[in-house]
C-alpha cells in the first residue's frame, strides 16, 4: 500500500498516487528529450510564416522575447515535478495548493483537452503524408487515425524503449532543420531584412501573440515524474539544457526563412528547401514534417496516457483502466481507450467539418486557464523564492495572452464550468493504489 501525503489545505490526507516505477527510469537526458519533441511540432512548421507577415523581420524580436520568456514557465513546471513527483501533473500542483476539488477539476480537464487537441497533430501528419504520397484529401482522417495509433503503439513499447527511439528521431529532427537551414543559405540576402517593421512595432506584440502558443508545452513531461530517476535534480538540470534548445531552434529557423525569398503562403519548410521549384525539395519537406510532428504527436501521446492513468487513481475514470505493467510500467489499458478516443474525436472532425485551427485555440485557452490556477498554486504552496518569482511570471503571461484568445476563452470557460460540478460530486476519499492494480 502506498504511503499517504501530509494533509492538504482541506485537512484530508493525500495519497501518493504512485505504483511501482520500472527498473531504470529517464534521466536528464531523457528528460530533455521529451521536452525538446513535446515544444518543437507543428508550430515549427507554419507559426514563423504567419509572424513574418504579421510583423516582416522585426517578429524575431517577438521570437527572441518568447525564448527568453519560456524559461520561467519552464522552471515554474520542473520545480512542481521536483517537489510533486506524480504522473496528474499541473493539478497535481493545483490539488497541493487548492484542495482535493479543485485538483480533480484540472486532471479532469487535461485528459479532456488531451483527447480533444492531441488528434490535430494527427491531421496535420496526415496532410503531409497524403502530399508526399499524392493521396486525396478524402483519405486525410483515415491516415490521421492510422498516425494517431501508431503513436498509441510506440508508447505500448514502454517509455526506456521509447525514449531511445525518441531521443535518435530529435538527432534526426535537428539535422534535418540543419541542413534544410544550410541548403537555404545560397538563398540569402540581408537585404530581406528591411524595412525591420514594415507594419510598425505594434505588430511586433501582435506576432508574440502567435508565436507564444509555440511554446506551450512545457507541463506536459511533468507526467512522467514518477518515471524519473532523481527527479529534483533531473527536471532542473534538464530545463538548462531544453529551454536554450528550443529557443535556438525557433530564432534560427525564423531567422532563416525572413532572409530567404517566401511568397505570401509558403511554408517555412518549403521556403528553406526551395519546394516550389523542385519536386525532390517538397518531398524532402514533407518527410521532415513528418518527421516533426509524429516525434512530437509520441510525447503528447505519452503525456495524455500518465494523466488518465492519474486520473484513475482519483477514482475520476474507472479503477480499472489503471492497471499497469509491472516490468514496462505501461498503462496499455489507458492507452487502448486513449486510441479509442482519438478514433472517436476524428470521426466527429471529419463527419462535421470543424476546423483544427478552432480546437487549437479551444485547447490552448484551457491550457491557460490551468497556467493561471497553477501559477496561484506554487504561491500558496510553501515556494523557495525561485518558484514564486516563476509562479508570477507564468500567471502574469497566461492572463495576458489568454485575453487574445477570443471565443475560444468562451469555450473553454463553459467546459470549465461543466466539469466543476461534476468532479464536486464525488464524495469518496482519494484512493491508494495497492499492488493487486500492477500487473
Amino acid at each position: 500500500m502506498s504511503q499517504a501525503r501530509p494533509a492538504g489545505p482541506d485537512g484530508e490526507r493525500r495519497p501518493s498516487g504512485r505504483a511501482p516505477a520500472p527498473a531504470g527510469g529517464l534521466g536528464t537526458r531523457g528528460l530533455v528529450t521529451f521536452y525538446v519533441t513535446s515544444l518543437i511540432g507543428a508550430g515549427l512548421l507554419g507559426v514563423p510564416s504567419v509572424t513574418a507577415a504579421i510583423a516582416g523581420p522585426a517578429s524575431l524580436l517577438a521570437w527572441a522575447a518568447l525564448a527568453v520568456a519560456s524559461y520561467p514557465i519552464a522552471r515554474l513546471f520542473a520545480e512542481m515535478s521536483a517537489r510533486h513527483v506524480d504522473c496528474s501533473g499541473l493539478s497535481a500542483l493545483i490539488r497541493s495548493g487548492f484542495g482535493r476539488h479543485a485538483g480533480d477539476t484540472a486532471n479532469i480537464l487535461l485528459v479532456l483537452v488531451y483527447m480533444a487537441g492531441n488528434p490535430v497533430m494527427g491531421v496535420i501528419s496526415a496532410r503531409y503524408f497524403c502530399h508526399l504520397t499524392g493521396l486525396g484529401d478524402g483519405w486525410t482522417m483515415y491516415v490521421a487515425a492510422g498516425f494517431m495509433t501508431l503513436s498509441v503503439a510506440f508508447n505500448a513499447m514502454g517509455l526506456a524503449l521509447g525514449a531511445r527511439i525518441q531521443q535518435a528521431a530529435l538527432v534526426l529532427l535537428l539535422l534535418c532543420l540543419a541542413a534544410a537551414v544550410v541548403l537555404a543559405v545560397p538563398s540569402m540576402s540581408a537585404s530581406r531584412l528591411t524595412p525591420f517593421a514594415p507594419h510598425g512595432w505594434q505588430a511586433v506584440g501582435t506576432s508574440a501573440v502567435i508565436a507564444f502558443f509555440s511554446f506551450l508545452g512545457w507541463e506536459n513531461v511533468s507526467a512522467v515524474a514518477e518515471e524519473v530517476r532523481d527527479p529534483a535534480r533531473s527536471f532542473r538540470r534538464a530545463i538548462r539544457y531544453a529551454v536554450p534548445v528550443v529557443g535556438l531552434v525557433y530564432m534560427v529557423v525564423a531567422g532563416a526563412y525572413l532572409l530567404v525569398p517566401h511568397p505570401e503562403g509558403t511554408m517555412v519548410l518549403s521556403a528553406l528547401l526551395g519546394a516550389r521549384d523542385s519536386g525532390v525539395g517538397a518531398a524532402a519537406g514533407d518527410l521532415v514534417a513528418l518527421v516533426i510532428v509524429v516525434t512530437a504527436t509520441n510525447s503528447w501521446v505519452l503525456g495524455a496516457s500518465r494523466l488518465t492513468l492519474a486520473a484513475t487513481r482519483q477514482g475520476l475514470l474507472p479503477a480499472a483502466l489503471g492497471r499497469v505493467g509491472r516490468r514496462t510500467g505501461v498503462p496499455a489499458r489507458v492507452l487502448l481507450t486513449l486510441g479509442a478516443g482519438y478514433v472517436a474525436v476524428l470521426t466527429v472532425l471529419g463527419r462535421f467539418g470543424v476546423e483544427e485551427d478552432r480546437l487549437v485555440a479551444f485547447t490552448s485557452a484551457v491550457f491557460l486557464i490551468l497556467y493561471i490556477a497553477s501559477a496561484a498554486a506554487a504561491v500558496r504552496d510553501r515556494p523557495t523564492r525561485a518558484m514564486r518569482a516563476s509562479a508570477l511570471v507564468t500567471g502574469a503571461l497566461a492572463v495576458f495572452f489568454l485575453l487574445f484568445t477570443g471565443t475560444a476563452l468562451l469555450l473553454a470557460l463553459l467546459l470549465v464550468l461543466s466539469v466543476v460540478p461534476a468532479t464536486a460530486r464525488r464524495r469518496s476519499p482519494d484512493r491508494l493504489i495497492s499492488n493487486e492494480e500492477v500487473t
